[in-house]
């Protein structure tokens, strides 16, 4: 019996195990291919596995399918939120960070409908089939958006990221438009640069200097580190993995972010999602469970789109919080419920329980990555991130179905306690991003709090 959890657990987990191969060297492949070209092997990816676990005719094939497209997700958690991150203006970062969220919880809500109609022979490999569609769509609009102007910059490439500036900031102010450019360049490449960046004004041309790719000398981090956070050294090298956690500047907040994605699969989330229907079934009966299903991934879709409109509105810190909290005391209900045969306080602890989770911990930890890192240790912070995160699922899919046998709807319990815990994590030892940029955020993190330990 034990066995066959275990298989069933891994047969779950694999996507996961996929995806933190997709994760672990997401950071190396956006480094080396620039965000856009990613997205676009990330769609290959996922056009490849959707077929073969669409035309799957064993069980390893389906596994095997399941990894492939697990590591195109893995990927896509890497490169979207980093796309996102960099492009987008302060203002509407977090809006952007939502909507990434909407349309995955959407994407969910797609996929249990369409569970529902044909989750019987064959139906189910056009489901498993469909999977390859949103690349398809993604694969053939990916020629009308451009590079992200602060990769283009860490690259030395001033003069493309400066054209992608001005296209992504179309119908801006001119000079607002200049003077976030020139912030940028400063940051990443140094104050000189940063300067030289800057056309010369209209009633003023005594300076024609430009930033041009031959202009740029090429810096390590530690050098940066060595002459502080804006040395005029030149183009600074990505971070990799290991030296993202031996930076000074980076290590703290990269410990936070990777913390926040471990924190909210800790909160249990994708196991209430893998065996939702079985273990709601046990409640509700197996025709009724489905149905709950369906309306909690409902649920999430809506409280998505209210977090949209709240994540600019509302600082992170105390959205997160509330998210925290809202997960441990629907833990706690749901246990309660299971315990006492209170069908209904059980339906309405899971509701509460999506709800929560999609305020706050479904959006800000794919988001805040890319609002702690400055461009050169984003793609190290963004994979070590997604590879926390997945890990993290991999586990949760495999014990949950053991924890739930040996302990029973106490389960719960543990993942309220586990939700408790971050929520206090986050009025410790978790800064304030909202309005705030990457720069702001380093700068006012003094040394001796970059660990959150």
């Amino acid at each position: 019996m034990l066995l066959m959890m275990i298989l069933q657990g891994f047969a779950i987990g694999s996507f996961c195990l996929g995806a933190c191969a997709g994760g672990l060297t997401g950071g190396a492949i956006q480094n080396k291919h620039g965000r856009v070209r990613t997205m676009l092997i990330t769609d290959l990816v996922f056009i490849v596995g959707s077929a073969v676990i669409g035309l799957s005719y064993d069980q390893a094939q389906l596994i095997l399918g399941r990894i492939i497209i697990g590591f195109a997700c893995g990927l896509g958690g890497v490169v979207a939120p980093t796309y996102l991150g960099e492009i987008a203006t302060v203002e509407s970062r977090g809006t952007m960070g939502a909507m990434h969220q909407l349309f995955l919880v959407t994407g969910l809500l797609i996929s249990n409908l369409a569970g529902l109609a044909w989750s019987s022979p064959p139906g189910w490999r056009v489901v498993l089939a469909l999977n390859g569609v949103p690349a398809l769509i993604q694969l053939l609009l990916l020629p009308t958006i451009v590079e992200s102007p602060r990769y283009l910059i860490s690259k030395g490439r001033t003069s493309d990221a400066r054209g992608s500036m001005r296209t992504l900031r179309k119908g801006f102010d001119e000079k607002m438009v200049e003077a976030e450019f020139s912030e940028v360049v400063e940051f990443l490449l140094g104050p000189t640069q940063g300067a030289q960046s800057q056309p010369p004004p209209v009633e003023r041309m005594d300076s024609s200097a430009t930033v041009t790719d031959d202009t740029v000398a090429v810096a390590t981090p530690m050098d940066l580190e060595s002459k502080g956070s804006n040395s005029s050294a030149g183009v600074i090298e990505s971070l990799g993995l290991i030296e993202l956690f031996r930076s000074e500047s980076c290590r703290g907040l990269a410990t936070i972010g990777v913390t926040i994605h471990f924190l909210q699969q800790a909160t249990g989330i994708n196991g209430l999602v893998y065996y939702s229907t079985s273990f709601l079934g046990n409640v509700f009966g197996a025709d009724n469970s489905k149905l709950i299903t369906v309306g909690v991934t409902l649920c999430s879709v809506v409280v998505t789109m209210l977090s949209v409109y709240l994540i600019d509105r509302i600082d992170r810190r105390p959205l997160l919080i509330t998210s925290f909290t809202g997960i441990g005391v629907s833990s706690f209900l749901l246990t309660i419920g299971a315990y006492t045969n209170m069908g209904t306080l059980v339906a309405v602890a899971v509701f509460m329980y999506f709800a929560a989770f999609a305020l706050a911990m479904g959006p800000i930890p794919w988001l805040i990555i890319s609002e702690l890192l400055p461009t050169y240790a984003l793609s190290a912070g963004s994979s070590a991130a997604t590879t926390m995160n997945w890990g993290s699922n991999f586990v949760v899919g495999l014990v949950f179905p053991i924890l739930t046998k040996s302990m029973g709807n106490a389960t719960f319990i543990l993942f309220g306690t586990t939700s408790f815990l971050g929520a206090f994590f986050v009025w410790r030892w978790v800064p304030e991003t909202r309005n705030r940029t990457v720069e702001q955020v380093m700068a006012q993190r003094r040394p001796s709090q970059q660990s959150p330990a």
